[in-house]
């Protein structure tokens, strides 16, 4: 199995770098490869099973759309294939049409790749709890970011949201799930928070792998879930 981390010396804010270390536990056989901001992506020339990437500032994230625009296509190819992709924080914004930077008065169109867009504002910040149903699996985590995605995501949502917000305030839809590509603002990080969905997300490769330290991570996701659940939980 091989598992293509992408820009982790500069993705890997709110914890998101434990994303990866969690899945490198899970699959110790795995191989994965760790692609520098600079370098020619992995995924340009080959398919690998998964890519991850995670949290990054917004200064970051424009370098990140320039860098992955000459892989537009190759990106559209691998999502319509159904390699298994899982882009955190406001990671999954690079795929969006176009984001707006209010507070430094910047516009960037994205990779274009899903028919959203996204405003960003520096001086609204939001801080959240996220409860939300992935098919049948519960997913829980938090959110801390300046940004809001808008548009219709209902079809093709990540969760349907029980408590918290979408990705806006209006919106009770989290993140997108196009094949088995998973964008999702929930940081946490949301592996290690989830095991039921690490083991699903691994089971799209076509590998079953119970996920790391299971019987620990079981036990602080169900005591995490019943507060979240608790009428007496702020979100």
């Amino acid at each position: 199995m091989t598992i293509e981390v992408l820009f982790a010396e500069v993705c890997n804010l709110c914890g998101d770098a434990q994303n990866a270390a969690y899945l490198k536990q899970t699959l110790p056989d795995a191989e994965v490869i760790d692609t520098s901001l600079p370098d020619r992506p992995f995924f340009a020339d080959h398919t690998p099973d998964m890519i991850y990437m995670g949290n990054m500032s917004e200064r970051i994230q424009r370098r990140v759309v320039e860098t992955l625009r000459p892989y537009r296509d190759r990106l559209q190819e691998l999502i319509d294939g159904g390699t298994v992709m899982l882009f955190t924080g406001n990671a999954w914004e690079v795929l969006t049409k176009h984001i707006s930077y209010v507070t430094e008065k910047i516009e960037l169109d994205g990779l274009g790749l899903l028919d959203l867009t996204v405003k960003t504002d520096w001086f609204d910040r939001y801080n959240g709890k996220v409860l939300g149903r992935c098919g049948d699996i519960d997913v829980i985590g938090f959110r801390s970011q300046f940004s809001m995605v808008h548009g219709d995501n209902s079809q093709c949502a990540f969760l349907k949201v029980e408590r918290g917000i979408g990705v806006n305030p209006e919106s009770k839809y989290e993140g997108v799930r196009v094949n088995n590509l998973f964008g999702t603002a929930v940081l946490g990080p949301i592996l290690p928070n989830n095991p039921l969905f690490t083991e699903y997300l691994i089971s799209l490769t076509g590998t079953q792998a119970q996920a790391a330290f299971r019987e620990q991570a079981m036990a602080a996701y169900e005591q995490r879930l019943k507060e979240f659940r608790d009428p007496k939980t702020e979100f």
